[in-house]
């Protein structure tokens, strides 16, 4: 189908979202795509994430980049060859990619009621509310999850180094601690059935 959403944040921040209903035969249509992108196809074994995969070149087509615009930098982070900076995420029946002049980060989630068991694992005790819904914490999830994009490190943890904030407000915010200096990323958040997404900025 064509694009699903498309919403902008400030920073000149562009969301756009695709639900996945096509087949990987009609996804495959239309795209021409690099050896790099051939091979990490094939390592995947799960048609859900061939389809999110090839459902995100079809976004990169619609905002003008070919597949061999996207690069992988050594930890996985997604970079485009124009220096706009760029994230990506999928989840089962949805994909999207966020376009920015400054780093970003984008993650969108399935709501499901096993986000409160593995709650413990990756909130702080200030960040449990009495009654949370399953959309509340799988929210508070995304905003780790997009945090974590922004900065493109590995050892960068959940539970103890980025921590929710202002959850009630507008724009939540990602408090994150890293190497010494603590970051504070504010966030738009996105939700269609089923799904939360949040879009994480760093602004400063």
């Amino acid at each position: 189908m064509p694009i699903y959403k498309k919403y902008q944040a400030s920073c000149n921040t562009n969301l756009l979202v695709w639900h996945i209903t096509e087949d990987e035969a009609f996804l495959s249509e239309g795209i021409d795509l690099t050896e790099l992108c051939i091979n990490r196809l094939d390592t995947m074994k799960s048609d859900i994430h061939r389809r999110g995969f090839l459902s995100v070149r079809h976004l990169l087509a619609a905002v003008g980049y070919a597949p061999k615009a996207l690069l992988y930098d050594a930890f996985g982070k997604p970079h485009l060859s124009d220096g706009k900076f760029i994230s990506i995420s999928h989840s089962h029946e949805f994909s999207a990619i966020v376009l920015s002049d400054v780093p970003v980060g984008v993650d969108i989630e399935k709501e499901r009621p096993k986000v409160h068991r593995i709650a413990p694992k990756f909130l702080q005790n200030s960040e449990f509310t009495e009654n949370a819904s399953d959309r509340t914490r799988t929210t508070q999830w995304c905003i780790k999850e997009a945090a974590y994009k922004v900065f493109g490190k590995k050892g960068l943890s959940f539970l103890q180094d980025i921590c929710t904030a202002e959850m009630d407000s507008d724009n939540p915010k990602a408090i994150v601690q890293h190497n010494g200096a603590t970051t504070v990323l504010k966030n738009w958040l996105y939700y269609w059935e089923g799904y939360s997404c949040a879009l994480a900025i760093k602004t400063d």
